[in-house]
This record gives C-alpha cells, structure tokens and sequence, in this order.
C-alpha cells in the first residue's frame, strides 16, 4: 500500500476509489501482459507459413487472414497497454523540462480532457463499422478465408475504449494524487 492510502485522514471512499483504480490498472497490465503472448504466437505462425509455403508448397487462405486478425489484435489492445505504461507517444523534448507537478497536471488534462473524449467519439463512429459487418455477416471475400469478419472489427471500437478507460483510471489516479499533494511516483508504486 502507498502512503496515501494508509493516511489516516483519507475518506474511505477517497481510498475505495484508489483500490479500484489501481485493480483496473493492474488488470489492464494483465490484459497487455497476456496480449503480448499473441506475439508470439504470431511469429510462430508466420514461421510455420513460410516453411509450408516454400518447403512443401502448401498454404491457407484462413491461416493468413488470421495473421493478420492477430496483428489487428496486438495493435488495438497494446494502444492501451502503452498508455498504462506510460510509453506512449509525447513530445518529451518540452515534457522533461517541466517540474513533476507540472507534469502531473499536464498528464490530467491529457488524459481526461483530450484521450477520453476523442477516444470515446472514435470507439462510438467504429460501431456502425462493426454493426454493418454483422448485420451482412460478413466474411473473407477470398475462397477458403474465415468466416464472421465483424469479430475481427469488433476488436476496433473495443481497442478505442481500452485506451478511454485507461485514461479515465490514469487522469483519475493523477487527480488524486494531485490533490493529495504528492507526486505521480505514487501513481507507479514508488
């Protein structure tokens, strides 16, 4: 537990939230933790691709769709996993001469007032994307690739509201901890 969650003048509900906040930031670690196993499992496919395609002369329409379907997978939830890390993309040439408040602060507004909303407007644009995929059922146009193609556009508005989320459990962490009067090495255990 951090500091500031055993001070004795905190509100219960002041650390309930933390508790929750900081599960959800763990889950989310989960989440990118086992994402990344994809990876392997896409290497692993490409490989085998290869060496049937050129040793045996043998390939799968369905088995290259679902590269890239694993791809498209990597890509949407690992945007999130990044911003949980903090390894997302800033202009660190004008952020690191800032003081930690600063920073801090900066972090807030980013997270609540420009990741959250635009992030929630583009999950909320890809839902017709996807609600036309299912309605047509639509599959892979190529003969012998796989099928319910909306499964795959699903992962699309799911990925925008990965990294809403995480910048509503990021701001909010940082609101907090701001207005505790610390600084955002609590937000990462330190």
């Amino acid at each position: 537990m951090t500091t500031m969650e055993t001070d004795r003048g905190s509100q219960p509900f002041v650390l309930g939230l933390v508790r929750c906040l900081r599960g959800l930031d763990r889950g989310m670690e989960r989440l990118g933790r086992a994402t990344a196993w994809l990876t392997l499992a896409l290497v692993l496919m490409v490989a085998g691709d290869v060496l049937f395609r050129y040793v045996w002369h043998v390939g799968s329409v369905a088995e290259q769709e679902l590269q890239w379907h694993l791809l498209a997978v990597i890509a949407m939830i690992s945007a999130s996993y990044t911003f949980q890390q903090n390894e997302h993309v800033r202009v660190d040439i004008f952020y690191q001469h800032y003081s930690p408040r600063a920073r801090q602060i900066l972090d807030i507004i980013i997270s609540l007032l420009i990741v959250v909303p635009s992030m929630l407007f583009l999950a909320w644009m890809c839902l017709d994307f996807v609600y036309q995929s299912w309605s047509l059922n639509e599959g892979s146009p190529d003969p012998g690739g796989l099928p319910a193609r909306y499964v795959i556009k699903a992962f699309v508005p799911l990925g925008f509201a990965l990294v809403a989320w995480q910048g509503i459990v990021r701001g909010l962490i940082d609101l907090i901890t701001l207005m505790a009067g610390r600084s955002s090495e609590v937000r990462d255990g330190t």
